[in-house]
């Protein structure tokens, strides 16, 4: 049984306030600067597919939003190491475990020094600004 197959009142807020954010979002608009939009529509599918598939055993794993679907504000996912785990996910989560995510080939941990504690991927379109590209420095790399 998935998360899709539950009542939402049977979902812990946290897993229901994913399941919104995301449902939210539209396949053919990236929400931040950083996708292409083949690989959007993969992520977006992905994160849906987590959500259901690992929703309520991630959020008793103590995984939370930002660490999940957490970008820049205003660069996205560009410079990816400090995107949320989930973000860019070409490939679904396999394994969801308290300290990583399998996805594919690789394992993703959860505590990553340096990942950038920012808003979730469904509020960045709300956050940037109408136009023009911004800078950001995250660490010590600049990202356009």
């Amino acid at each position: 049984m998935t998360a899709a197959d539950l009542p939402p009142s049977s979902l812990s807020s946290t897993v229901l306030a994913w399941s919104q954010g995301l449902a939210s979002l539209s396949p053919g608009q990236p929400p931040c600067p950083g996708f292409r939009p083949d690989e959007w529509v993969e992520t977006l599918a992905n994160c849906r597919r987590f959500v259901d598939d690992f929703g309520p055993q991630a959020d008793a794993l103590g995984w939370d939003m930002i660490t999940l679907f957490g970008c820049h504000p205003k660069s996205g996912v560009i410079c990816g190491g400090p995107s949320g785990v989930l973000l860019p996910c070409t490939y679904p989560v396999l394994e969801a475990r308290p300290d990583f995510m399998r996805k594919h080939l690789w394992t993703i941990p959860r505590d990553k020094p340096g990942r950038y504690r920012g808003i979730p991927v469904w509020e960045c379109g709300k956050q940037r600004p109408a136009t023009g590209p911004t800078a950001c420095a995250i660490g010590r790399r600049t990202c356009l």
